[in-house]
């Protein structure tokens, strides 16, 4: 860089108050007539089948106004799209026809998997925001297939794909198309009573001529998923959501090859979730002796930084009501909570949970979400209690501002709490169809581990549209700063990152879209002194059929204060180090039976140099059965030694049906010299009712042949009943 990094930062920061008020005093938002369905109650619900032969469907609410968003944005789509609604005391049930003009040929089915939405299939979603405040909504979605998707929606626009919901979903293709049929119920879903109205959006997507079109929201650079951007679905009253309560007993028997200290070889767990709706928007949960056995595992990751790395959240128990907990929109770092942090220990390890209770949900404008828990002891840390509050209040329309607040250390050690304040505007209504979001917050966390009190700051501002769009954060991050039931990787910087990008679609059969983008992340210390630098420009071009490529070139170097051993016997000096990469990505459509990505960087890297390599494959044999391939290489030279980090994923998916799957991941990495097998059979009776059979294997690679070293076997069973 030119200039210090303390004066960038500062000119940026100058710069963006004055871009904002430009942004918000370029005119007043552009009024338009958000489409809107009138429903009315049946008192014969149609047969869940996926057959739109019910003679309710011919007198639900319909619509077949729809708009295409691409490759066109906002015309007549080439395919035409139908929906009905209506709903009774206890369920809201929605039909879709999708005709085709190409028939069977045209539709592309070719996953049944749970919550596989990679592009391969045709589908329709349904978007629901129950309480109409643009802020956190539900979707549901199914392909042609018959593969389910459903959602939470966090932040407006933002998708948490962790959450299962307990709904119906069938459908059926025939020659001039396909059908989908949905049944929501009531007690599955958060809403106000005194409310007639919901926001609701249907999207549908063709594959293979990579077409996308919404009944509302007509802007290419918004989500389906957009709640700002969704119609209205009018006349629904009498919804039953019965006593409110819901019993979940649930079981399971684990038997472990070489337990852990303080495990044991052979478990019975049995255990309850009690939940009070007191209201039907807003929950309590009363958890006891809580397991998570039927949890998928974790994807692997080799760390060669200095850091730690994140790893999502995929424990029921925690995604189910994981937006009412966000805070200041931040995905990952700094978070003020982090539930992981909960019942897993640093080393990854289970923690086992004697208890908790949870209230959360809705009140007026206010938006709560509260979670106590009870830990057990592991590894001579002694039982915690654990606490975490978060408070939202909307204001005006979009925006809003909030508190959070957490106590207790899960590590041990000691006491620890954070105090949080967030404050956000959004405006989904500028000029042309444009939005902008701006938030702010700061924590200060009080941790005897730190010792004593440390603060962080964030700014964040949003600019998602076309053809110019940008995103800025900035972050300071004290010493101190210690959330102990949140995620930091990183203390003592000041952070700020920029990403700037522009957009077109040129008039041509070769391709269809064209984004060149310019990134940089600078961190520094706290008094301004360069840490680390990184800048990347590039190029992202996609065809019609959905091939795509990606090149860019990037200029990185990191500082080291003191050595680090990044392998045995191979130590980083201490300076300043890195260089500048290029890379190139080549990527086949997913709407095909087998598809492809390939990614090389060259280039420098620390003292030296560094080839990274990494295939992707997958192949879909049929709806039933479906296998998936990663393999990455990096082959690092360094004057002070050289070496190979080689890791691969090999999944297998196996579908007898919607509800039951079978899957099998094997993971693997040279550095640890372990192979790790993961065996999960999923059975879903009816929603609510589910076994899980899950294995674990350990294998050790060091040697010729693999050696057992670990074995995990579960067997867990959950029953839910709804009164």
């Amino acid at each position: 860089m030119q200039f210090p990094p303390r004066v960038a930062i500062r000119r940026h920061l100058i710069a963006l108050p004055r871009l904002c008020l430009a942004l918000l005093c370029s005119g007043a938002a552009t009024g338009s007539a958000v489409p809107a369905i009138e429903v009315s109650p049946t008192l014969h619900p149609p047969v869940i089948d996926g057959v739109l032969d019910d003679a309710t469907w011919g007198r639900a609410a319909h619509s077949d106004a729809f708009r295409q968003i691409t490759p066109l944005e906002n015309v007549e789509p080439t395919e035409r799209t139908e929906f009905w609604v209506t709903y009774d005391p206890d369920n809201l049930y929605v039909a879709i026809r999708c005709h085709d003009s190409a028939g069977l040929a045209g539709i592309r089915a070719y996953s049944m998997q749970r919550d596989q939405d990679n592009g391969s299939d045709d589908l329709v979603r349904v978007v629901l925001d129950t309480f109409h405040r643009q802020n956190d909504g539900y979707y549901f979605a199914l392909t042609a297939a018959g593969g389910k998707h459903d959602g939470l929606i966090q932040d407006k626009d933002q998708p948490n794909a962790d959450w299962d919901g307990l709904w119906h979903g069938r459908v059926t293709r025939d020659a001039g198309g396909w059908s989908a049929e949905f049944a929501l119920p009531v007690k599955s879903l958060s809403f106000d009573p005194a409310g007639s109205t919901w926001g609701l959006n249907i999207g549908r997507a063709v594959r293979r001529k990579q077409e996308v079109m919404r009944w509302s929201g007509f802007s290419r650079a918004k989500s389906t998923v957009a709640l700002p951007d969704l119609g209205e679905l009018r006349g629904l009253t009498g919804l039953h959501q019965g006593h409110g309560l819901e019993l979940k007993p649930f079981a399971s028997a684990t038997h472990r090859s070489r337990p852990l200290a303080g495990e044991k070889a052979t478990e019975l767990k049995p255990g309850l979730d009690l939940v009070w709706h007191a209201t039907p928007s807003l929950a309590a949960t009363l958890t006891i002796n809580t397991d998570f056995a039927d949890a998928e595992v974790d994807e692997r990751q080799v760390n060669l930084g200095r850091f730690p790395l994140f790893f999502p959240e995929k424990r029921s128990f925690f995604t189910q009501d994981a937006p009412l907990f966000t805070f200041g929109g931040i995905l990952q770092d700094p978070l003020p909570f982090f539930s992981r942090r909960i019942g897993l220990a640093e080393d990854g390890t289970k923690v086992g949970l004697l208890g908790g209770a949870k209230l959360t949900g809705r009140a007026g404008p206010w938006t709560l979400g509260v979670l106590d828990v009870q830990t057990d002891e592991h590894a001579g840390i002694g039982s915690r209690n654990l606490f975490v509050s978060r408070f939202t209040r909307q204001v005006f329309s979009e925006s809003s501002i909030g508190v959070v607040a957490t106590h207790g250390d899960p590590r041990g050690g000691g006491d620890n709490s954070l105090l949080g304040l967030d404050v956000s505007y959004v405006n989904s209504h500028l000029p042309g169809n444009r939005s902008l979001s701006v938030r702010s917050s700061v924590q200060v966390t009080d941790s005897d581990r730190a010792g004593g009190k440390g603060t962080t700051t964030t700014f964040w501002a949003n600019y998602p549209n076309e053809p110019f769009s940008f995103s800025w954060v900035c972050n300071r991050v004290e010493d101190r700063y210690d959330p102990a039931l949140g995620f930091v990787s990183r203390t003592g910087i000041q952070d700020f990152y920029t990403n700037h990008a522009y957009s077109w679609r040129p008039e041509t059969t070769q391709l269809q879209s064209i984004q060149a983008y310019f990134e940089t992340d600078h961190i520094t210390d706290l008094d301004g002194r360069l840490l680390d630098d990184v800048i990347w420009v590039g190029c992202y071009a996609e065809n019609p059929h959905g091939d795509w490529a990606n090149i860019g070139l990037n200029h990185r170097r990191e500082d080291y204060a003191v050595p680090y051993a990044i392998r045995p016997g191979i130590v980083i000096p201490v300076g300043h180090h890195g260089g500048e990469t290029f890379q190139v990505q080549f990527g086949t459509t997913n709407s095909r039976p087998c598809n492809a990505e390939l990614r090389w960087r060259h280039g420098a890297y620390l003292t030296g140099d560094m080839d990274d390599t990494e295939l992707e494959l997958g192949l879909r044999a049929s709806r039933r059965l479906e296998f998936g391939l990663d393999a990455r290489v990096r082959d690092i030279r360094l004057p002070q030694g050289d070496f190979q980090v080689r890791s691969g994923s090999v999944k297998a998916v196996c579908s007898f049906s919607p509800d039951l799957q079978l899957s099998l991941l094997a993971q693997y990495d040279n550095l640890s010299d372990s192979l790790g097998v993961n065996f999960r059979l999923k059975w879903i009776m009816q929603p609510g009712n589910e076994v899980f059979f899950v294995i674990n294997q350990g294998y050790d690679t060091d040697r010729a042949g693999l050696r057992p070293i670990s074995n995990e076997t579960s067997l867990k069973g959950a029953w839910t009943h709804r009164f």
